[in-house]
């Protein structure tokens, strides 16, 4: 990875939405060999996907709730099954599998309680794999961004600050 395609990365995780003549400018290149290594990029899997990220208070979900998961047997057919109903359930944002003595971490954001605790009871009521369910509602937000540091890609290629 060299210094250019970092700072492309860099770029593009900050607003997706550059044109190749604007990443161009702000990485110091052509728009030409922008895009050739956007293409490059996406075609690696290096960058994943591009997206909009929208306001969840904005589209009427301002209700924001971390979750937490505990199943009985800890089983890989009892995870599957689990994720299957989350991956289902529009109001979870972000699921994760987690080590320790949870099961899985959501992310969830509602319209109200009411619509909480509906999604609560078709996705752990009614399930006997999972023991105990906590949540957390989100009263503050201090850091959220969706950016992944490219500091060691810097290190390797030798870049530097």
């Amino acid at each position: 990875m060299d210094p250019l395609n970092i700072r492309i990365i860099e770029a593009l995780q900050k607003r997706g939405n550059l044109t190749h003549a604007e990443l161009a400018d702000i990485v110091g290149s052509t728009p030409s060999t922008c895009l050739r290594r956007v293409r490059e990029l996406r075609k690696s899997g290096v960058l994943a996907q591009s997206t909009y990220l929208a306001s969840a208070a904005k589209l009427g979900r301002g209700l924001k709730a971390l979750i937490t998961v505990t199943t009985r047997d800890h089983t890989r057919r009892d995870r599957d099954a689990l994720a299957k109903s989350i991956k289902a359930e529009p109001a979870i944002s972000s699921a994760y599998g987690v080590t320790g003595e949870l099961d899985a971490i959501l992310i969830g954001n509602f319209h109200d309680m009411v619509e909480y605790q509906e999604v609560c009871d078709r996705l752990f009521d009614g399930d006997e794999k999972v023991v105990r369910y906590t949540t957390h509602f989100i009263s503050e937000t201090y850091k959220d961004q969706t950016a992944i540091p490219c500091d060691i890609l810097r290190e390797q290629a030798g870049a530097g600050g």
